[in-house]
């Protein structure tokens, strides 16, 4: 693996792998709230894999059909059996869904919501690598609002500021016209 270092500014410096991954890391000099350890960025489009739903796993399934409370679909929610339960017998699990008006298209859903939770449970309940990839991504892409949203706020005040420092300036000017006036 062949790393290049670019010196972006004397604080930080972007290191660029043949893999495409990009790695911040922090100068010694720089302790600006940032940790010193290296910061992945996450790609939407790099995510690991979701888990599958694979045919063996049906053996332990339990599947009913209930009628729909809430949500899409009006009354004829409330008249068909389209919600879809699923319960895996050896975990306990039980997942529901409704997020469609259709029961084949509600069965693959809680399938797909079913094979996260398994994996999630063989996994002795931690995350898989899919849910803390995801977590880091919602977390980056809070951090770039968030400083995109103080550096607009800054712009403007300052601009306030210069709006200010213009009034009084002009203010200022026309007490030294006037005071002359007098004179």
């Amino acid at each position: 693996m062949e790393i290049r270092a670019i010196l972006k500014n004397p604080f930080v410096n972007l290191i660029h792998t043949t893999m495409t991954l990009r790695i911040l890391k922090l100068a010694p000099v720089a302790h600006r709230g940032l940790h010193s350890c290296c910061v992945q960025l996450v790609k939407k489009n790099k995510l690991p894999p979701r888990p599958k739903w694979m045919a063996e796993m049906e053996k332990d399934l339990e599947e009913k059909f209930l009628h729909g409370g809430r949500g899409p679909g009006g009354q004829k929610i409330n008249k068909s059996n389209s919600k879809v339960q699923l319960r895996h017998g050896p975990s306990g699990i039980v997942v529901e869904c409704q997020e469609t008006r259709s029961r084949e298209n509600n069965r693959k859903i809680a399938r797909e919501k079913l094979a996260l939770q398994l994996a999630v449970w063989s996994n002795g309940g931690s995350p898989i690598e899919r849910q803390t990839a995801l977590h880091e991504w919602e977390k980056q892409g809070k951090r770039s609002r968030e400083r995109k949203s103080k550096e607009k706020h800054g712009r403007h005040e300052i601009e306030r500021q210069e709006e200010r420092l213009r009034e009084m300036q002009e203010e200022e000017q026309l007490v030294e016209a006037l005071l002359r006036k007098e004179r």
